[in-house]
């Protein structure tokens, strides 16, 4: 979701404008995989159940306080279950040194967004197809051009594939300190035996004598 503080023409009800949506990681057209998108609001609002059946899927509102949305992504594949995440609508930017986060007379939108991936294990092969469409579709732009212009971050797999590589690299670094550590440990105690067999035998040739 994406917020602006509506200055001057603010009142006690309506301080905000706020867009809340599902979009393509890079803008793609998401209506080739996507039936429809059911956005549930807060009860307050007219009409909280927002339906919406082809792209840009978003719903705009106004509104004084931040809340957290529903909202249910139906496939063109009928046997696929429908996808639900929940979002949390921020109207206010973080509290950083000591202000605190109900500051409303920011000038800058307030974006809160979230990647989710998800996976089809089995998909239908005409639905399989429709999936991998959408990375090669046109982009879809928002019907407001000030929250098109908040949107500039695209996700790719890159950034997750070079992170796991990191992840990796750490992981085999920490195993090998491990297996360091249980070498030096394992000399240790077979220096322990050695000398508690030397120990025996002393004993045993004192008592012999």
């Amino acid at each position: 979701s994406v917020a602006f503080f509506l200055g001057k023409k603010a009142d006690e009800y309506h301080t905000h404008k706020w867009t809340l949506y599902v979009r393509g990681p890079n803008h793609e057209d998401l209506s080739l995989c996507i039936a429809k998108v059911v956005f549930q609001l807060h009860p307050s609002f007219t009409k909280p159940v927002r339906e919406l059946i082809e792209p840009p899927f978003e719903v705009t509102e106004r509104g004084w306080g931040e809340f957290e949305a529903q909202i249910r992504i139906v496939w063109k594949d009928a046997s696929e279950k429908a996808t639900i995440v929940n979002h949390g609508i921020k109207l206010y930017p973080p509290a950083g040194n000591g202000a605190p986060n109900n500051v409303s007379n920011t000038k800058d939108p307030v974006l809160s967004e979230t990647y989710d991936e998800v996976i089809f294990t089995d998909p239908q092969e005409a639905f399989g197809q429709q999936l991998l469409l959408v990375a090669s579709s046109a982009k879809i732009s928002f019907s407001d051009s000030a929250v098109q212009e908040c949107l500039t971050r695209e996700y790719n797999d890159e950034e997750d594939y070079l992170k796991l590589i990191e992840a990796s690299k750490f992981l085999q670094e920490e195993l090998q300190k491990v297996k360091q550590h249980m070498k030096v440990a394992l000399e240790e105690m077979a220096d322990v035996d050695e000398q508690l067999v030397q120990a025996v035998r002393r004993d045993t040739t004192k008592s012999s004598s």
